[in-house]
């Protein structure tokens, strides 16, 4: 089995990107709700957005 990591990209309504890296969506669904509660925001609020094999170059 490969244990490859993908990024991923989530978007919450008010345009806050969060994004790094997971093995899997379950694992990224685990690290979207820490980072939902350490930025204070809802994990409900953020909708996945991408999922790539090298991290957005976002500024």
């Amino acid at each position: 089995m490969s244990n490859k990591k993908s990024y991923y990209a989530f978007e919450d309504p008010l345009g806050t990107i969060v994004e790094f890296q997971a093995t899997s969506l379950q694992q990224a669904m685990v690290i979207k709700k820490k980072k939902a509660q350490e930025l204070g925001i809802p994990k409900e609020a953020f909708e996945l957005t991408s999922i790539r094999k090298k991290p957005s170059h976002s500024a």
